[in-house]
């Protein structure tokens, strides 16, 4: 039996009923109040970790170095360092900043960061359509206060664009999806064709959209209706076909990127599934974004004890199945509305079963919305069998907000918390110390922080950069024999600054693991070149935060 679309009806505002005394605030004033409180609390959030202002990330370095060295023209022309990639909206959006204010951090997350506090507002009306009364509440909530959404909106990729961009493609959705005059149909497709730009992901939530508003048509058998819904389909469908022409088919995914995000995220639906274990991951990676794009469940340090407490307070026994509750009535209420949603997770996820996009944490990012909504819709829809029983109202509330809110509250009382690197902090220190007649030498692991922080112009000093030769090499001591001509730039230096970080040990574009020798745990980064240095001098200083070192050698 085909499905029958119902005609869909905004949700009507919450009744605006009077207390017991006839005066005073009622309870749509409360959910404004809360609802707007809870906003400002995520704009402090987000604008306390930008000020913070942590040093780059490993990831942010590489794109970033390629924003900073190339123009307007070359960002769109030519193929980036480190095999990066972005959309052109985002990196031409941020160039733009950069060419106006200059080349710091805080500049290059700027546009990240107006994303992410625009996307508080866009999300209310969003949320107002398929929700009503607290699930608004709920779901803005968590987006304003989750360390996750904040983390992105504070960082130097284009991820948060892309949850922005989702988030904007939904409020169109709820402004044009049942308009049949010319004028607003070319504004949606108009508008969805130039944030493709802006977002690579967002053709899973445009796909989804499309599909979901044209069965509905011709479900109805609206033909009019159905043929008008083509003009702004088909100008997304040309917007992504020229995006996919000029740079999307160029970025052909490497066989090492794929297997890295096979063994090392599990990011890849099997299809087929050819076990229990493949089976479990239709499960097992779904449960997964509770803690990670959605940021819903409590933090614990990653060696804590996986007892029954552990499980019992992260609380995804409670967020799951609001989830799926709220996904299930929804089909049941609004099929329109159940299938704009989840339309885009099912072609997610049947592009990682391509092996064509990674189903995982922060690429996942701009389906957060999708399930905010779907468990605030779950949420209202069981408070709504306790009519004025505010008690379990205000239960919910603390259940799903606190552990967000104690996660980020987190985070502001200790900021190293935050997924962070110590790049700038090791580079600097050298740079600060630095004498004319150094040598700098900079491992391959730390090339693309000098490189960055170099074409940025916060560097007075030129170094060497080591030779990329570990592949090439049978064994510790014929690595250091194929590093050894980089060492005639030492020559007629007093002094030897050498920058390395002991942790990484995979380049990008290598195979993880390879070669067997340099992976072996008695084998660390860097070391080994330290004790080398120390057979042409005498080591003077040693500076180390975390993994990130910086050494100091005086030479004979």
């Amino acid at each position: 039996m085909p499905l029958n679309f119902k005609s869909i009806n905004l949700p009507a505002p919450p009744r605006r009923t009077r207390t017991a005394t006839g005066g005073g605030l009622v309870e749509a004033d409360y959910q404004n109040i809360t609802l707007y409180i809870l906003i400002l609390i995520g704009i402090g959030l987000r604008l306390f970790q930008f000020i913070y202002n942590r040093s780059f990330f490993i990831d942010e370095l590489f794109l970033n170095v390629n924003i900073v060295k190339l123009d307007f023209w070359g960002l769109a022309t030519r193929t980036f360092e480190y095999q990066q990639k972005a959309p052109l909206g985002y990196l031409w959006a941020v160039k733009l900043l950069t060419t106006v204010l200059g080349n710091s951090e805080q500049v290059l997350r700027l546009f990240s960061l107006l994303c992410g506090i625009s996307s508080l507002f866009l999300f209310v009306p969003v949320a107002r359509h398929f929700l009503r009364s607290w699930g608004v509440v709920i779901a803005v909530g968590v987006l304003s206060i989750s360390y996750t959404f904040i983390y992105h909106s504070v960082e130097a990729k284009q991820y948060c664009t892309e949850l922005t961009a989702a988030i904007l493609a939904l409020f169109l959705y709820t402004k044009y999806h049942d308009r049949t005059d010319l004028k607003s149909l070319l504004i949606w497709g108009v508008a969805g064709a130039i944030l493709l730009w802006f977002s690579f992901s967002l053709i899973f939530i445009a796909a989804g959209i499309a599909g979901a508003v044209c069965l509905d048509a011709l479900l109805r058998k609206e033909w009019r209706r159905f043929f008008m819904l083509l003009i702004p389909f088909t100008l997304w469908l040309v917007s992504f076909g020229v995006l996919y022409f000029l740079f999307v088919r160029k970025f052909h995914e490497s066989a090492w990127l794929i297997d890295f995000f096979k063994r090392v995220d599990d990011a890849f639906m099997p299809l087929p599934p050819a076990s229990v274990s493949d089976l479990t991951w239709l499960v097992r990676k779904p449960y997964s974004l509770l803690d990670r794009p959605l940021g819903l469940m409590l933090y614990f340090e990653p060696n804590a004890d996986h007892s029954f407490l552990y499980y019992f307070l992260r609380m995804g026994w409670l967020y799951a199945p609001t989830i799926v509750l709220g996904a299930v009535l929804m089909l049941r209420k609004n099929r329109l509305n159940f299938s704009v949603l989840v339309l885009p997770v099912l072609l997610t996820m049947a592009a990682s079963g391509l092996k064509v996009y990674p189903f995982h944490q922060r690429f996942l990012l701009f389906l957060g919305p999708v399930f905010l909504l779907m468990l605030a819709y779950g949420f209202e829809r069981f408070c709504a069998l306790f009519p004025r029983r505010y008690s379990l109202v205000a239960l919910g509330l603390l259940l799903v907000l606190t552990p967000a809110l104690v996660n980020s509250a987190e985070q502001v009382n200790d900021p190293h918390q935050v997924i962070k690197d110590y790049n700038r902090e090791v580079v600097l220190f050298v740079n600060q110390n630095y004498k004319p007649g150094d040598a700098v030498y900079v491992y391959w692991n730390m090339r693309q922080a000098y490189e960055f922080y170099k074409a940025a112009n916060y560097l007075k000093f030129n170094a060497i950069e080591a030779s990329y030769v570990k592949n090439k090499s049978r064994n510790p001591a014929d690595y250091i024999n194929h590093l050894k001509p980089d060492f005639k730039g030492f020559k007629g230096k007093k002094r030897l600054w050498f920058i390395y970080d002991t942790n990484n040990r995979d380049p990008i574009g290598d195979f993880i693991d390879q070669p067997a020798w340099y992976h072996d745990q008695k084998f660390v980064p860097g070391k080994s070149l330290e004790q080398e240095f120390s057979k042409m001098g005498k080591q003077k200083a040693h500076y180390q935060l975390n993994t990130f070192n910086a050494t100091l050698f005086e030479l004979k």
